[in-house]
């Protein structure tokens, strides 16, 4: 069992990226677009459409019609403007705080956004949602995904959650030298058989923990994330030291919350259904050496009510990987101290 405890990513500590938070200036078609230059196009409700242009003396080709000159590249959603005014439903970013707002009401002007009677804050933008530790909030983007960090201190542990995409590639620079490289296709096909090697479809794997980055003071990480169709996604990138307890015994289980309801009629059939979200847990005992037993107890103070990346199982190929990974906090973490050469501990995880 591996845990990585995560660090926080601030401004400072996210390089860059190629996912889009504040709007390029709305398209002209009197403008001359240079190749690469970009250009926002406006929807409803206040979302903005990014595009890259394809060719360079690009002019009057309508973005939304012209693939030729033009690909999006993410949306976004208008920054707030304190003298504009704002329909019932209108979107709008704060991209200091790196927050969504909806307008609660219709006419809505000069309201700042902390007054929740006018505005609900519906979470992080694009670019920032990957890394708030929440799997229901995702970064999403066309084609690729590219973020680099700057941790400015020592980690050696990076997870990526809830991922589609079909490749990824990670890379540590210390200074002018590459000091890691890991890239690995993440497309597969659980085949048991010669009908499933010809027929079953191929699946995306989810996640990736890796436990093996060198700890680099100056150490700066670049993800990247690619699909040769649709979106890229990523529900989490959790960076950090990792702190190894023990060694996760037989009879593990995988569980779930079940927040789905069934109503039924006085006869016992069912009236109605309605499906909402599981929430993973796991419950797992872990062998943990006598001569880790004081910092694993301090682990478990620094992680109280502390989401964090607990890996049953560090090999990613491993059928029992997903089932024991889980972004979230402990429930139970006791220690049994009754062996004299090592200890039990009990561990109830449940996702975040």
């Amino acid at each position: 069992m591996n845990v990585i405890p995560p660090l926080q990513i601030t401004d400072a500590r996210l390089t860059s990226t190629t996912v889009v938070e504040t709007a390029p200036a709305a398209y002209n078609a009197g403008t001359t677009y240079a190749l690469a230059a970009t250009a926002s196009v406006a929807g409803a409700a206040g979302l903005l459409t990014v595009y890259r242009s394809l060719q360079a003396s690009n002019t009057g080709n309508a973005p939304a019609s012209s693939p030729l000159w033009w690909v999006a590249i993410g949306d976004t959603y208008q920054v707030y403007d304190a003298g504009a005014t704002y329909a019932l439903g209108d979107m709008v970013i704060d991209p200091i705080a790196h927050l969504v707002y909806e307008s609660l009401v219709a006419g809505n002007i000069g309201q700042a956004l902390t007054n929740a009677a006018k505005w609900l804050e519906l979470g992080p933008t694009n670019p920032w949602a990957m890394f708030d530790t929440l799997r229901n909030t995702a970064t999403s983007v066309p084609g690729s995904l590219t973020v680099v960090l700057t941790p400015g201190r020592r980690v050696d542990a990076l997870a990526l959650l809830a991922v589609v995409a079909d490749s990824v590639t990670v890379t540590m620079m210390n200074g002018l030298e590459e000091v890691y490289s890991y890239t690995a296709s993440l497309i597969y096909r659980d085949v048991s058989g010669w009908y499933d090697y010809f027929f079953r479809p191929f699946s995306r794997q989810p996640s990736i923990a890796l436990f093996n980055l060198p700890p680099y003071t100056e150490g700066v990480i670049t993800v990247t994330l690619t699909a040769a169709t649709g979106s890229v996604q990523c529900g989490a990138c959790v960076i950090g030291s990792a702190e190894f307890i023990g060694r996760v015994e037989a009879e593990a289980e995988s569980d779930v919350l079940n927040f789905s309801t069934v109503s039924r009629d006085f006869a016992g059939g069912t009236s109605a259904v309605v499906q909402r979200r599981n929430v993973p847990k796991t419950i797992q005992r872990i062998l943990v050496d006598k001569s880790r037993v004081n910092r694993i107890r301090a682990v478990r103070d620094q992680l109280a009510a502390t989401p964090a990346v607990y890996a049953g199982i560090s090999n990613g190929v491993d059928g029992y990987f997903e089932a024991l990974l889980i972004l979230g906090f402990y429930k139970r973490f006791s220690i049994s101290l009754r062996h004299p050469q090592h200890a039990i501990a009990s561990l109830e995880l449940e996702e975040i």
